[in-house]
């Protein structure tokens, strides 16, 4: 299990307890039509807390007859989120970077031809030429939005949303950083925290962070402040982005 789903709240009886009311729950779908089942979220990530759910995939076939299933239930005070995919459908099926990332961390349940192994196998991996975009992309956004739209906000006397800007060039950088990690961009609610727990980071990361993070108060004062901190780390990740994508700087702009 990795180390960044060890999260503090994590309670191992409810884990259990989650896992067995899912075990019950997908074996009423194990018939003849279903192709795999596949748990996701908490139980495959290996914690959970009363914040937490149960995330169940059932992959049928597209003329295949299973028992009524609401996308929503609680079972014992826990909700179940079950999500019914067309396999076939999802054989040509472009997926989302939020739902490969989901498959990340997976838990297969029942999967009696590997079917959907090889599904997840084939759909989930960031690819070199995604991972070249999401770097590009994001090293240039990022400076874009929070060295230039800030700018260009405080000239036209709008503070609002030159701190809009400031959030959307630091969204962007993240993405940048995924990328640089060779791993796909998470949910919204989980961008933070996985960004925390990457291998290669700026010099000095948490730290310079809590300073772009901080905000006391509304003015072009407090953007520039953290503007200056963020950039420290921008400075220190675009070289490394550069060798990447063997390209300098000055050809990005031409691209995004």
């Amino acid at each position: 299990m990795s180390a960044q789903f060890l999260i503090q709240s994590s309670d191992q009886a409810q884990l259990a307890k989650a896992t067995q009311i899912a075990t019950t729950f997908a074996q009423k779908y194990i018939r003849e039509g279903v192709i795999g089942i596949v748990f996701l979220g908490g139980i495959a990530r290996g914690y959970f807390d009363q914040h937490a759910d149960i995330d169940i995939a059932i992959f049928k076939r597209s003329n295949a007859e299973i028992p009524p299933t609401p996308m929503y239930q609680h079972v014992e005070g826990i909700e179940i989120q079950c999500f019914v995919e067309d396999y076939d459908a999802e054989i040509n099926a472009l997926w989302s970077m939020v739902k490969r990332w989901a498959y990340t961390s997976r838990k297969i349940f029942y999967d009696p031809d590997g079917l959907i192994t090889q599904l997840i196998e084939e759909k989930v991996p960031l690819k070199p030429e995604e991972r070249k975009e999401l770097l590009i992309r994001g090293i240039t956004l990022a400076e874009w939005y929070i060295n230039r739209l800030t700018q260009l906000w405080i000239e036209r006397g709008n503070l609002i949303s030159a701190y809009d800007m400031f959030a959307e060039g630091l969204s962007q950088f993240f993405d940048a950083l995924f990328a640089l990690n060779n791993e796909l961009v998470p949910a919204v609610k989980w961008r933070y925290y996985c960004v925390e727990q990457l291998a290669l980071l700026p010099l000095n990361f948490h730290e310079q962070i809590q300073k772009v993070l901080l905000v006391n108060a509304i003015s072009a004062e407090e953007i520039d402040r953290r503007k200056q901190a963020f950039m420290e780390m921008w400075q220190y990740i675009l070289p490394r982005v550069e060798r990447e994508v063997q390209m300098p700087f000055a050809q990005f702009k031409e691209l995004v």
